[in-house]
């Protein structure tokens, strides 16, 4: 056991997350303030990836509230200490590197400045090829950078035939040496079938935390508004001419504006990379100008705007601040509804 980590008893079977009555040895690691609970079999993982001497990437892969992020962190904070590593959030419901609606990565033991992917919504449904190729171009983007481990920490969609899919097609893409399941009982066993004979990718099987506290719906909502919040603290309104940069995503009808106001957009540089994120005070498509409310950037940085599919009012009460917006309605029009993702996207 790692010096910083201290052995604490197995929580209750009855505690919030807790998945077996049997022992689970359950240690606690402390980053800076934080304190993160860890299970038997982390630290052998983090010392394999530090003394293999070779470039590897790790797939974390788990139920929403499976402990992804947490075990994340701390195979960050262990490898980082010793050899450049990389860290891919691919969360854009509950992001922590960059703000909801993005895929973050960046570069240890010396933060570097995050690089953002924008995907346009807070859940991979409907967006699952901006999901995908967001992973892939930071993973890529780490290795570039000379990370000798990279560490992926997946979107929490492994349910159903989409979500198997999904996160097959994720694995196949990132070609990964490591896959980590975290598993409350053989929920990613469909997927990890699939892998089960690479020659070249090895599977760690983890029981999910007892220390694991499951979050409501409506704290995962107050989360991301707190982080959009922030991001959008030092905003002003801006505007940019569009007889240059391109337009992608969810882009608005010329003919049929409404709704428009309010939409997050993402303000790309050449490769695709956020310059800014920015919230749509007014498209003019015909004048070729769009005014945004967002954080100072150099509008000449500017090759393409994403339109996503996530409206944003600041001002509005606490859990109304998102909204979801064109969904296709019966007069083939689109209309808003409120942001409430499906179970286990939240």
């Amino acid at each position: 056991m790692p010096p910083d980590a201290v052995t604490s008893p197995t929580p209750p079977s009855s505690s919030p997350g807790a998945i077996n009555p049997c022992a689970q040895q359950v240690s606690v690691w402390r980053i800076a303030r934080r304190v993160i609970h860890i299970s038997e079999g982390w630290d052998d993982l983090a010392t394999a990836l530090i003394e293999s001497g070779l470039r590897e990437s790790v797939y974390i892969i788990g139920a929403t509230d499976s402990g992804k992020t947490t075990l994340c962190r701390y195979l960050l904070s262990r490898t980082s200490a010793h050899v450049r590593t990389g860290c891919v959030d691919c969360d854009t419901g509950q992001s922590w590197i960059g703000p909801p609606t993005t895929e973050g990565m960046t570069i240890h033991p010396r933060p570097s400045k995050p690089v953002l992917r924008f995907v346009g919504s807070t859940s991979p449904r409907g967006h699952l090829v901006q999901t995908l190729t967001a992973a892939k171009r930071l993973a890529e983007w780490a290795l570039k950078d000379g990370a000798r481990i990279t560490l992926i920490d997946s979107p929490g969609l492994v349910h159903g035939g989409v979500g198997i899919e999904f996160q097959n097609q994720m694995i196949d893409l990132l070609r990964p040496d490591h896959i980590v399941a975290l598993q409350r009982g053989r929920e990613l066993e469909g997927v990890l079938a699939n892998f089960a004979r690479h020659p070249t990718i090895q599977t760690h099987r983890f029981p999910v935390s007892t220390a694991v506290l499951p979050r409501t719906a409506a704290e995962r909502r107050r989360y991301r508004e707190e982080r959009f919040t922030a991001y959008f603290a030092g905003a002003q309104v801006q505007e940019i001419a569009l007889r240059e940069p391109g337009l992608q995503g969810r882009v608005p009808d010329p003919e049929n504006r409404s709704g428009v106001a309010g939409r997050l957009v993402s303000l790309n540089d050449p490769e695709n990379f956020v310059v800014v994120l920015g919230i749509v005070s007014e498209f003019d498509p015909k004048g070729r100008t769009l005014t945004v409310f967002a954080p100072p950037f150099d509008t000449t940085s500017v090759a393409s705007v994403r339109f996503g599919s996530v409206s944003l009012d600041l001002e509005a009460p606490p859990g109304a601040m998102e909204c979801h917006r064109f969904e296709a309605s019966t007069q083939g029009q689109t209309r808003a509804r409120p942001h409430t993702p499906p179970p286990g996207l939240l």
